[in-house]
């Protein structure tokens, strides 16, 4: 189960008001963030999104690159979120992450992306359908992700990875927003590319672990009528089976209250493996720093002193995935998002 906690504001007395657009949920990522694999490097600007074995094991990987959700086949995908007690969340976005294998564009083959929002498991007895329908198109952007997915496990022997896989963004618009009061949802998804042709979703994908803990994903397999968990049986075929999640991204439109925020503020690189340097204008008064993971956990803290100018930010022992950088004062709030690759 995965638990969604509130976007990030600071309302330091009303001076005027912005639009902010605010990841407020990352389930996991679909690369590991390696630009080179046995020799292969990567093109220019692009990852390798590799199929995983457990840490040091060398006789077992995973065996699938993606599962499908493709409609002419009537497949469909679902992973899970939690918004705790006391918490709300008006959506406005979902993105996933799939390939359509060959597919050798330079624009995106997906051309329809159909969702639904569930509180409680699909096809659950007492589960609804709290948004969406599987005959609605909700594509609203599908981007190049930046990656390819790859074999190049250790079992029985590593593979030279290559560009037969691009990665896609395909983002969904919820619209209008929909506002989840506390509970667990579910988001089912299924989608089209150009030829209706089949294609595949990346799971959660972390270095070391063929699986991620608690994941439960399901699959609608219209055969059976039934939605089933969503499983890797591993190669060979003596490897242990693992259930497995996928990666998404839940967006919140939020307004953000700020009191003369700097508007100076700029931070960089973006995405980053290592440190951060945020440069702004000079600072008045004595500001606290502070960087969250996705989930809003405070992961650093510092001080900025008055007249400061810049301050580093230590982000090389940070796991991979998305960040908040947070200035706090009497002049403002400032927000930043970052990438840790």
């Amino acid at each position: 189960m995965k638990t969604l906690l509130p976007p990030l504001l600071f309302l330091l007395g009303v001076v005027g008001t912005a639009p902010l657009q605010a990841q407020t949920y990352n389930n996991g990522n679909f690369t590991t963030g390696a630009t080179s694999k046995s020799g292969a490097a990567a093109p220019a600007g692009y990852t390798w999104s590799e199929v995983q074995n457990d840490a040091g094991v060398t006789t077992a990987s995973n065996t699938n690159a993606g599962y499908t959700a493709t409609k002419a086949s009537g497949f469909t995908l679902a992973d899970d979120f939690t918004v705790a007690s006391g918490q709300s969340l008006t959506l406005r976005d979902v993105s996933v992450f799939a390939y359509q294998s060959g597919y050798t564009g330079t624009t995106s083959p997906f051309t329809e992306l159909y969702v639904r929002v569930w509180r409680g498991r699909p096809g659950a007895a007492g589960s609804t359908v709290v948004f969406g329908d599987l005959t609605t198109n909700r594509l609203q952007t599908a981007t190049d992700a930046k990656s390819y997915r790859i074999f190049n496990s250790l079992y029985p022997t590593p593979s030279v990875p290559g560009v037969t896989r691009r990665i896609w963004q395909v983002k969904a618009a919820i619209a209008p927003a929909l506002t989840l009061g506390p509970g667990t949802y579910w988001v089912e998804w299924t989608s089209t590319t150009s030829g209706t042709l089949t294609h595949f979703y990346v799971p959660v994908t972390v270095p070391g672990l063929r699986q991620t803990l608690g994941a439960n994903a399901l699959q609608f397999n219209p055969t059976s009528d039934a939605y089933t968990a969503v499983i890797d049986g591993g190669n060979p075929d003596t490897a242990p089976d693992v259930t497995v999640d996928f990666a998404f991204v839940l967006n919140d439109q939020i307004l953000a209250v700020k009191k003369n925020a700097d508007p100076t503020l700029k931070v960089g690189p973006v995405p980053t493996t290592g440190t951060v340097l945020a440069e702004f204008s000079a600072l008045r008064e004595a500001t606290s720093l502070e960087l969250r993971d996705a989930l809003g956990r405070s992961v650093w803290q510092g001080q900025a002193k008055v007249g400061a100018t810049s301050a580093t930010i230590p982000m090389e022992k940070l796991a991979v995935g998305s960040y908040f950088f947070l200035m706090n004062s009497p002049q403002g709030s400032s927000r930043v998002r970052l990438l840790k690759h």
